[in-house]
């Protein structure tokens, strides 16, 4: 019964807020439609495997008036090849209206809503306000209920025990420097399960378990400063409210030197962002700090080079990442090393694009080599091999066709392929002129 409400009301609303906006005059109708299907093969077990051919269909709805916007997005998917649970559902990305003009300046954004507020992100069924005075000052509040797992075209149950709600405030003092304040708190229950379990005596019985709710209190501050031209500064921390403690810091800065060099270094603490009640929250856990510096140089508005090198830091382990290539107009060329704490790894990367044909069709190659061990005392290197071939065809400007044939060889498959094909329309029309 509740979710037949729940259809009822959305199904109401595709039904009444198009068709108060198309009421208005100058009412614009835009969207996009894709078609895409994934084909793959997967080792089940040693001896068996089973074929997929994933097929996606996703559809972007808008309707903009003077005042008034209807903003839809949503996706379902299905493998025609081999049955798995949960295919032919609908996933609803996004499904809101928005008013402008709130305050003469704000705009309220109700129902579905993605949420980028500073350090809140994430999917709401709620509202999201946000408010402006001048270039200066901006201020955004948002509140509502989490959306279900799979974001099923639905409400999900016990909203008091799964909300998100935030607000960020913006300012800008000068027109190079702008400062930001967010905060989010978060709540979220799990689903308990029935399990297996045995007593002391090796009885077995079917015990309910029941996870504990997870409950996330951050506030966070970043700041952005642009003196001139070729030089920026940024820095931001965020504060876990629950521990009392920062979970991140950072500072980072950018300098163009001597015409085409450009400079770059940054340094970054983390520290592993917990529930407060969260059976992990009586672990000792790790901080970790990354030092990064780079190099870049512009050769010709086409054609870059850059180096870039970073330490990160353990209480007991350190590791080293190292990135040196180039980029052109039509592909690019890069070398990757990594090696300490996580393993040792040395690639190449290359990528190559030249379009055709007045941009119509835009052929492209992907190849990456890579020898790598995930213990840095192992004896012997792993080789990997991947590949990707694709075509793009644009016979329209609103239409576009894509394929992409993938290839992989390492220790572990001798060869594993895989085919993406996608088809996107585009559309719009404007009413009431």
């Amino acid at each position: 019964m509740y979710r037949c409400k729940t259809a009822f009301v959305m199904t109401l609303c595709c039904g009444l807020l198009p068709a108060l906006l198309f009421a208005q005059q100058n009412t614009r109708v835009s969207g996009r439609l894709t078609s895409s299907f994934y084909t793959f093969q997967r080792s089940d077990t040693v001896d068996s495997a089973s074929l997929h051919v994933r097929g996606y269909q996703s559809v972007l709805f808008d309707v903009r008036g003077q005042s008034f916007l209807f903003r839809s997005y949503a996706q379902v998917d299905n493998d025609f090849a081999t049955r798995i649970d949960g295919d032919a559902r609908v996933r609803l990305y996004s499904f809101y209206l928005q008013w402008q003009g709130i305050l003469k300046t704000g705009q309220v954004q109700l129902g579905r809503v993605p949420v980028f507020g500073g350090i809140g992100a994430g999917t709401i069924d709620g509202a999201v306000l946000s408010l402006r005075q001048g270039k200066w000052l901006r201020l955004k509040a948002f509140g509502g209920s989490l959306t279900p797992e799979r974001l099923q075209p639905e409400l999900i149950a016990n909203r008091g025990d799964n909300f998100l709600l935030g607000g960020e405030l913006g300012f800008s003092p000068v027109q190079t420097l702008h400062v930001n304040m967010s905060y989010f708190n978060k709540n979220q229950t799990r689903p308990g399960y029935r399990t297996l379990r045995a007593d002391s005596i090796g009885s077995v019985f079917t015990q309910f378990i029941e996870p504990q709710t997870q409950a996330f209190e951050f506030a966070s501050i970043d700041m952005s400063w642009q003196p001139h031209a070729g030089k920026s500064f940024y820095a931001r921390t965020d504060f876990d409210v629950e521990s009392q403690s920062f979970s991140r810091m950072e500072f980072s800065a950018r300098s163009r030197i001597a015409g085409r060099w450009t400079l770059s270094g940054a340094y970054t603490f983390r520290s592993p962002r917990l529930p407060w009640n969260s059976i992990f929250s009586v672990f000792n856990v790790e901080d970790n700090r990354e030092l990064e510096a780079g190099v870049h140089y512009r050769h010709s508005r086409g054609m870059r080079f850059y180096v870039n090198s970073a330490l990160v830091l353990y209480n007991d382990a350190n590791s080293v990442r190292f990135t040196a290539g180039s980029s052109t107009r039509f592909g690019s060329l890069n070398y990757v090393h990594r090696s300490g704490y996580a393993g040792l790894l040395n690639g190449v990367n290359a990528a190559l694009y030249y379009p055709m044909h007045r941009g119509e069709l835009l052929p492209s190659l992907m190849l990456s080599w890579a020898a790598y061990k995930l213990d840095s005392d192992a004896s012997e290197m792993n080789n990997l091999l991947s590949a990707a071939l694709g075509l793009r065809y644009s016979p329209r400007r609103l239409f576009s066709i894509d394929s992409q044939l993938q290839l992989l060889s390492n220790t572990y498959y001798k060869i594993d392929s895989r085919f993406l094909f996608r088809l996107q329309y585009w559309f719009a029309n404007t009413t009431g002129r």
